[in-house]
């Protein structure tokens, strides 16, 4: 799974990268984002691809409880095309989420030791990302989830999983209103090792409550 990321990126850079023609969001530099937190998406909407701020943790549009979305931050390439919670949001609303980093928990007998994993050239990327809309009375939620596949070869020893990193040429075809399902689902695929980095880094960054470059210190 994916459970922390960082983005550490200016504004300025990712209205770049990802060709925003549109941006409602104050952008940060972030060093531990977690789930239930307002991220940077990328979405588009016919006129461009726009960059907003998403609740981390899929809330779907038939939820009674929003709570629900605490635990979907994460959504298996697997399967998401197929799964209640997130079938809709895979057809018809996709997002690009943008990291440049994300961590993984190593298991090392009862002990978990986080690894910050980003690529060789430091640059941002984008996680394959589906959004949702939810209202209840005058309550309005857009929300997202990370996709997730198995982990390539460089990474196995950490974790089984990894988050779909997805190549800069298939964003707009991610972002597609309409697109295959197939088609779809042949971009969710292990990012290529070879362009990968990782180190282990404090345990500090196990608690939300600490969001500084510190974290991010090799042990």
């Amino acid at each position: 799974m994916c459970g922390r990321y960082t983005l550490k990126k200016t504004k300025n850079e990712l209205e770049k990268q990802f060709n925003i023609v549109y941006s409602s969001i104050k952008v940060q530099q972030r060093f531990n984002i977690a789930p239930t937190q307002i991220v940077p998406t990328v979405i588009e909407t016919g006129k461009g691809n726009e960059l907003h701020g998403y609740r981390w943790g899929l809330i779907p549009h038939w939820a009674k409880d929003k709570s629900i979305g605490n635990k979907l931050i994460n959504a298996r390439a697997e399967t998401v095309h197929e799964k209640p919670s997130f079938r809709k949001s895979f057809k018809t609303q996709r997002c690009l989420i943008p990291a440049d980093g994300f961590i993984e928990w190593k298991k090392q007998g009862k002990e978990k030791y986080p690894h910050y994993i980003s690529l060789k050239s430091d640059a941002v990327f984008a996680f394959a990302g589906i959004w949702a809309e939810w209202r209840m009375e005058e309550e309005v939620i857009r929300s997202c989830c990370i996709i997730t596949t198995e982990a390539n070869p460089y990474l196995q020893p950490i974790h089984n999983r990894m988050p779909v990193i997805l190549n800069p040429e298939d964003y707009s075809i991610w972002l597609a209103p309409v697109e295959k399902t197939e088609t779809l689902r042949s971009l969710l695929r292990p990012f290529p090792e070879d362009q990968m980095k990782e180190y282990e880094v404090s345990r500090e960054i196990n608690s939300p409550a600490n969001d500084r470059a510190e974290c991010l210190t090799p042990c």
